[in-house]
């Protein structure tokens, strides 16, 4: 188990092959509509993004909001197109269509999971609609400029008390 976890990106690969193979499994069947082959190839895709990009957030972020609105299209596939007198092809693969959404609350919390480890911040989406950056762009300081301790009484504009020699 120790050589698994030194994989780069491993709980990744294996949230992706996961979704791949349930996806190759569930459009098997003639029932579903080729909606869930859109939907689901745009995960497959924000997924192998994030896979190339370790240090982007976004792909991630639109990964758990596609794989999050996945649960409520995959409900309405299900519930409008589901195979009651099929052939044993379209019930097998509507059946791994409902195992795929059994997991997708899973694998949508590991994604979670990851943006946080990604971002370094934990216990929230870490800025999941503020373009990825989360709590790092607020406590930035440059180092190469000192800045000017703030004076609260004024308002904007230039204090000469605070002014820096050049």
């Amino acid at each position: 188990m120790a050589e698994l976890a030194q994989i780069r990106n491993y709980k990744l690969k294996i949230i992706f092959l996961l979704h791949f193979l349930f996806i190759a499994l569930s459009s098997m069947g003639y029932w579903s509509s080729s909606a869930y082959l859109f939907y689901n190839s745009i995960l497959i895709v924000l997924l192998i993004w994030s896979l190339y990009h370790d240090e982007n957030h976004e792909p991630i972020q639109l990964a758990i909001a596609v794989n999050g609105s996945s649960i409520l299209l995959d409900i309405l596939l299900l519930v409008m197109g589901f195979p009651t007198n099929g052939d044993a092809r379209n019930k097998f693969s509507a059946a791994m269509a409902i195992l795929h959404l059994l997991i997708r609350p899973f694998s949508t919390f590991f994604l979670i999971k990851l943006l946080e480890e990604r971002s370094g911040s934990m216990g929230s989406l870490t800025g999941l609609f503020q373009g990825g950056q989360g709590s790092r762009s607020e406590t930035y300081e440059d180092l190469d400029r000192p800045s000017a301790p703030r004076n609260p009484g004024v308002s904007g504009g230039y204090d000469f008390s605070t002014a820096q020699q050049i």
